[in-house]
């Protein structure tokens, strides 16, 4: 089944249906979306919804251990916080995460995609993480583990390229899917957040190459791979820049301006581009796959029919 990145919002239904006639001829299957407050509940029905992306908070884990002097440095202000996470209580993650669950049944969604990753905002620049990848699975486990119970749609891990679900390493990989409660789970395979930080990969064929190998030092956990997001990334060696004007700049900006740095150096380095790989020759190993949608960043919907319909070219398998 191939899908493709929306997020619907008011008023843009019609036109959004023209598009995807067209694209379900060329064989679109439905989308992968984000349930928010940009769109009535009772109009998600309306949409081909196959798979719920649930909400993410990129920076959380200070929040959820109580570390306040941490999440200030990062939220700057009460504000600050209240804003970004809604509450003072850590169980609003819990919360958040139960309603999506929940609104994920409702709409009768196949798949879940849930990341499993945690990074402050300014090691986006430095690297300098004072957490482990272990760190962060553990405390997720918890979180997973009192938010999905009993029966629901399939639920897909994905790998980021923070501290947290990687695929870097097998036996924490394995550790993680085995901690976790909910029987219906597997993982979602991200090209470009696989790639996105590896310095020595300068072009399709070579991004290529790394995915295959990591998918065959994943053992027999490539056999949980159940889903992909296809998206590309520049090749423009973005992160050999000296990034300590930018840094400065971040350090003296209000939360706004904070926030569009941020925003700008992740979309240099996680663009969702098209990935023009081959592929077909990665889903080769994967026996399992159930779910190929294709992750791509667009202005408009016009923009989006285009991306969808070049990537579709790169994608010669059968739905």
């Amino acid at each position: 089944m191939i899908t493709f990145s929306f997020i619907p919002k008011e008023n843009e239904f019609e036109n959004f249906k023209t598009i995807y006639n067209q694209l379900r001829e060329k064989g679109i299957s439905g989308i992968e979306t984000i349930i928010g407050d940009h769109l009535d509940f009772s109009e998600y029905k309306n949409y081909p919804i196959k798979g719920v992306h649930l909400l993410y908070y990129p920076t959380w884990l200070e929040f959820w251990k109580g570390d306040w002097k941490k999440v200030k440095e990062d939220f700057y202000d009460d504000e600050g916080i209240k804003n970004y996470y809604r509450s003072f209580e850590k169980n609003i993650l819990i919360e958040t995460f139960k309603e999506q669950f929940e609104n994920a049944k409702k709409i009768d969604a196949e798949y879940m995609v849930f990341h499993v990753s945690h990074v402050r905002p300014k090691d986006i620049f430095q690297f300098d993480f004072q957490y482990t990848d272990l760190e962060v699975l553990d405390e997720c486990i918890k979180i997973v583990n009192e938010v999905f119970k009993g029966e629901g749609p399939l639920l897909l891990f994905e790998n980021l390229p923070w501290p947290g679900l990687n695929f870097r390493d097998y036996e924490l990989t394995r550790y993680f899917i085995q901690k976790v409660k909910y029987k219906n789970k597997g993982f979602l395979l991200d090209f470009s957040h696989l790639i996105c930080l590896e310095r020595e990969v300068t072009n399709f064929e070579e991004a290529n190459k790394f995915i295959i190998d990591r998918i065959g030092k994943m053992k027999e956990l490539k056999d949980y791979i159940f889903g992909l997001h296809v998206n590309g990334v520049k090749f423009d060696k973005f992160l050999d820049c000296d990034f300590q004007n930018k840094i400065s700049e971040w350090e003296k900006g209000d939360r706004y301006e904070k926030f569009q740095i941020e925003l700008n150096h992740m979309k240099n380095i996680d663009p969702h581009l098209l990935y023009k790989g081959n592929i077909n020759e990665i889903v080769k190993y994967l026996p399992n796959l159930k779910y190929i949608n294709l992750e791509l960043g667009f202005s408009s919907l016009l923009e989006l029919k285009e991306k969808v319909l070049e990537q579709l070219n790169y994608l010669k398998i059968n739905s």
